[in-house]
């Protein structure tokens, strides 16, 4: 016999069957939470894993790893790019020489580590002209090696020009008997900026002395520079019988321009012979000039004088070096020549502001020309006294 089963009515809260009923739930609750709480950490923690190579990828497209910082593995070669650098080191743009005396081309394509061949082509220069470079060859601006040979032709001299030279370089070697020559090397170790008057009893002041300029490739400053020169110059001096005073023989001294001309006075000098090296904002501008005291004065009783020896000297050496000449000037705001009691004149041996003569003037074989130039100068104003 079969019942027919009605609609039951809503069981009551707390019936066995509700209490029986909730308990599956919260079992089933408990067993399902920590499975979504671990889907859930697991979907975000690949999200950000994504998110993260995105933005990884993103910056090195945008910042590509220096190489410096991809280590090679074990089974990868190091690359050298050093090999390169050095090569292009190596190479130097050739300097123009034309119109220049063979010595001062051969000093300028030396000091740019470049070899050199003279040959002498075309008709003779006249009797006292010197002979120039008339052709180069690679021509300026050709990109070569160091250590390349440069080709350069030049006129020969005349058998006048030739005899001439050699008497002025005898006559320069007669023995000067018992002058003197005050030799004052520029400059020093550590400027003193101290005011001294540029004169006695001037109200017009300058620094007592500066430590002078510096190479602007070699790095060498001018106070070294000239003491090396006036050394040399001290021997040539010496080897020819003249009595040699000098102002400082060290770099490490305190000595102010009014005091290096004092030094001069005592010495009872022929000739005070200030050296320099020379500096310009352009760094195109070279060349020698031989500077003297202009009339005033304090220098009334020596600028005849001091004009003469500066242009002896000044010639001697554009004979001697073949650079620039740039003239002999007179000043009258230098310190040293306004004390003076005796013929003054300074020579600007060249400027240090500009790469090549920076170069030549750190050049024992430069300073050679150099020291030879004055000491023939000065030799030769000896013997026209």
């Amino acid at each position: 016999m079969r019942f027919k089963r009605t609609a039951e009515a809503p069981t009551p809260e707390g019936s066995p069957r509700t209490s029986r009923t909730s308990r599956r739930t919260e079992r089933f609750a408990r067993r399902r939470t920590p499975r979504l709480l671990i889907a859930a950490l697991a979907v975000a923690g690949i999200a950000l894993l994504v998110a993260g190579g995105i933005a990884i990828a993103r910056s090195r497209s945008a910042a590509p790893t220096p190489v410096a910082e991809k280590l090679p593995t074990a089974t990868q070669t190091v690359s050298m790019p050093s090999t390169a650098s050095a090569a292009a080191a190596s190479r130097v743009e050739i300097p123009s020489v034309l119109g220049l005396g063979v010595d001062e081309a051969r000093l300028i394509l030396e000091s740019a580590g470049l070899e050199v061949a003279v040959r002498e082509a075309g008709q003779a220069v006249s009797a006292g002209e010197k002979p120039v470079v008339a052709s180069q060859d690679p021509v300026a601006g050709t990109v070569s090696e160091e250590g390349d040979t440069v080709r350069l032709v030049v006129p020969p001299a005349s058998a006048e020009s030739t005899a001439a030279s050699s008497a002025a370089s005898a006559a320069a070697k007669k023995p000067a008997g018992d002058f003197v020559v005050c030799i004052d090397p520029g400059h020093q170790a550590r400027a003193n900026s101290t005011p001294e008057p540029i004169g006695p009893g001037s109200k017009t002041t300058k620094p007592s002395v500066s430590g002078g300029a510096t190479g602007v490739s070699t790095d060498i400053p001018e106070y070294e520079l000239t003491l090396q020169i006036s050394v040399n110059l001290k021997k040539r001096l010496e080897a020819q019988g003249i009595k040699v005073v000098m102002t400082r023989t060290v770099n490490d001294v305190d000595i102010s321009n009014s005091q290096r001309a004092a030094i001069a006075n005592k010495a009872g000098a022929d000739l005070f012979v200030r050296i320099h090296c020379d500096g310009s904002p352009k760094a195109s501008t070279v060349g020698i000039s031989t500077l003297y005291p202009a009339v005033n004065s304090w220098t009334k009783p020596i600028a005849p004088e001091s004009k003469r020896a500066a242009q002896i000297v000044q010639k001697a050496l554009i004979a001697t070096t073949g650079a620039v000449d740039r003239g002999a000037i007179q000043r009258t705001d230098l310190s040293g020549f306004n004390w003076a009691k005796v013929p003054s004149v300074l020579i600007e041996a060249g400027f240090l502001s500009n790469t090549v003569e920076d170069k030549l003037l750190s050049s024992p074989h430069y300073q050679d020309k150099i020291a030879q130039g004055i000491a023939n100068g000065i030799l030769t104003y000896s013997n026209g006294r």
